[in-house]
């Protein structure tokens, strides 16, 4: 759950199932499965589709230190060997690819190279995001409902949590968080759990279930909890008098 405010919501990512945090570009989804397979300190595969190595390590490396993303681009350039065992140090037990166009065969061997080298399966696997997964079978959004179809194979398969992130409809409104129909392709149907993000309060990121198979859920997206969120260190945390 790697937050209290996931507890008391009853939010949990499970392995053997799909989760899903979906939202539109820059409200914050990234961020927060970054946060999540940094604090989960499980075996994580992180499948980088949308963003470059650089771009992760100075996301990675701003999270962990606190400092401000520019900072640590910078600390990347000037203080390399520093910033690498920073990196390695508190982000050991994530492994990274940054295919842009993985297909779901590239998956595969990934996950089986992982169990190569570490002679388990990972324990959870983050997939940025849904759209850039490369699927022959039809047109885009009847790809997306086969490429979920499979992860939920490969989460049952491998026992593994299956975080996916997710594009929403910009013309949705959200009151913060947007309704689970505006999901892009009518991909609802599989995942346990969707998450959609939003913020209307600087400072804040709205975190909304929209659907939870174990939990409660409002799929209009009007029941949401707040995090604390500040991107330009990478920040989400609990609010404390909130918990």
């Amino acid at each position: 759950t790697v937050f209290r405010t996931f507890d008391v919501n009853k939010i949990v990512i499970r392995r053997a199932e799909v989760s899903m945090i979906a939202g539109t570009p820059g409200a914050g989804k990234s961020t927060l499965a970054l946060a999540v397979a940094l604090r989960s300190k499980v075996p994580t595969l992180y499948i980088s589709a949308d963003t470059n190595a650089h771009t992760m390590a100075m996301r990675l490396l701003s999270m962990i230190s606190g400092h401000p993303q520019s900072a640590a681009e910078q600390m990347l350039i000037e203080s390399v060997d520093e910033s690498r065992k920073t990196i390695n140090d508190n982000s050991g037990h994530i492994f990274w690819s940054f295919d842009s166009a993985p297909t779901l065969a590239d998956l595969d061997m990934e996950v089986c190279a992982f169990e190569e080298l570490w002679g388990c399966p990972p324990t959870l696997i983050v997939i940025d995001n849904l759209i850039d997964i490369s699927n022959d079978s039809g047109e885009e959004f009847a790809a997306m409902r086969s490429t979920i179809k499979e992860l939920k194979y490969l989460a049952r398969d491998t026992n593994a949590a299956v975080l996916l992130l997710h594009h929403t409809k910009e013309s949705y409104p959200g009151n913060p968080c947007q309704p689970r129909s505006a999901l892009q392709g009518m991909v609802a149907q599989l995942p346990a759990l969707i998450l959609t993000v939003g913020s209307n309060a600087p400072g804040y990121i709205a975190v909304a279930p929209v659907k939870n198979r174990y939990g409660k859920a409002d799929p209009t997206g009007d029941t949401s909890f707040w995090l604390q969120f500040n991107p330009e260190v990478m920040e989400v945390s609990d609010i404390p008098e909130r918990i």
